[in-house]
């Protein structure tokens, strides 16, 4: 089958590699270059973590690993590193409380520690009176630039053909299959997969999807005392449940890549056009990383030694889109977004590149459907 996957990053990579492996001829477009940093793919780490206060999130975190396992087998480089992490807050904790609730539903392993047992088991990190973790050792980060160049090479080496550079206009009928209108070209297909991010709107602008792209920001601060506490074996990636319902820091160990520790601040959504996004960090933001790090990381400085934006892909309801385009036959698309989505992509490649090529995926995909929104006609049923 001809098969055509509008958007390189971690989601269109994966799906370009299992639908290559599995003998179709596959087309990759991307509109920037392989890797770019304009998207939600970009960059030397993603958290990967079963610890969710979603059991449903939670349940398919179980069909992911298996499948970063082998990426990471396949590709024989290191892209999962496995640090152990903790989803923490005050005691009793609502959001907490669901994290246990759900890794207990599915019978996930994960240990209760009491502020002290955890900061004497990772002494790079304060909790405070008062407040208790949820550990599990399966947690860690994905490299996620390293996942997706691997899922590319891969793609590549069973077939696939990679196009950068080019922008997709606008898919219409031709025939039984598709017309995907580039720059200065147009290619026929007999299916397509819209893993586009922040520009799946734009793309299929008739229906009104709510996508919200976003602006969020991270920094890196260099580490002053005791480099041994912030490496991967003894500093767990980590996620600060927050007081208002949505986490409000997050942050991994030192990566080995980028000099310092890496977290952020959540709590932040600046609605953005993908295409003219302010690239600077603001200052009150590192500042609010450096506040929160004297209380919970002491031993790092308040120097800022990286520091840079990306682009979130938000719903109202913060829950992935998995469907079929309404009025397209064969035309699909996966938006794997609102800010943790990139543990999921290795699974939603594998469930677009089932959708695309006439499979049905194992899995409910209900709750991610198009028609929990309110209904939109597209303008045209030729387009």
């Amino acid at each position: 089958m001809q098969i055509a996957i509008i958007g390189a990053g971690g989601v269109g990579s994966a799906a370009a590699r299992f639908l290559a492996q599995e003998g179709h001829q596959v087309l990759l477009l991307e509109q920037f270059t392989l890797d770019h940093d304009r998207g939600s793919s970009f960059g030397e780490s993603r958290i990967i973590r079963r610890t969710y206060p979603d059991r449903l999130y939670t349940q398919l975190m179980d069909a992911a690993y298996p499948l970063w396992e082998e990426l990471q087998n396949d590709a024989q480089e290191e892209l999962f590193v496995r640090t152990g992490g903790i989803y923490f807050g005050r005691a009793g904790h609502p959001i907490v409380s669901a994290v246990e609730d759900a890794l207990q539903s599915i019978g996930t392993a994960y240990e209760k520690l009491s502020a002290a047992a955890c900061n004497s088991r990772f002494p790079g990190f304060r909790l405070l009176p008062g407040e208790e973790a949820v550990y599990q050792a399966d947690s860690g980060f994905l490299r996620a630039s390293a996942c997706v160049r691997a899922n590319v090479r891969l793609a590549r080496h069973f077939g696939a053909e990679l196009r950068e550079s080019v922008q997709v206009r606008a898919i219409s009928r031709q025939g039984a299959g598709w017309l995907v209108e580039m720059n200065n070209e147009s290619i026929a297909v007999e299916r397509v997969l819209v893993t586009a991010g922040a520009w799946t709107g734009s793309l299929l602008a008739p229906l009104q999807l709510p996508l919200q792209p976003t602006r969020q920001q991270y920094g890196y601060l260099r580490i002053a005392a005791h480099a041994e506490f912030f490496q991967p074996d003894r500093f767990p990636v980590w996620i600060d449940a927050g007081n208002n319902g949505r986490s409000s820091f997050y942050g991994f160990p030192a990566d080995g890549h980028i000099d310092g520790v890496k977290f952020a601040w959540n709590d932040r959504d600046d609605p953005v056009d993908p295409d003219d996004v302010n690239c600077n960090v603001d200052n009150d933001y590192t500042e609010a990383l450096q506040r929160y790090a004297a209380v919970r990381m002491p031993d790092l400085s308040s120097d800022v030694v990286y520091a840079k934006t990306c682009l979130y892909t938000d719903t109202p309801d913060r829950d992935f889109v998995i469907d079929a385009v309404p009025d397209k036959p064969g035309v699909f698309m996966i938006s794997a977004c609102s800010g943790h989505g990139f543990k999921f992509t290795v699974l939603m490649g594998r469930i677009g590149a089932d959708l695309v090529s006439g499979k049905t995926p194992p899995y409910d995909l209900s709750r991610f459907s198009l028609s929990r929104f309110p209904a939109q006609v597209p303008q045209s049923s030729g387009t």
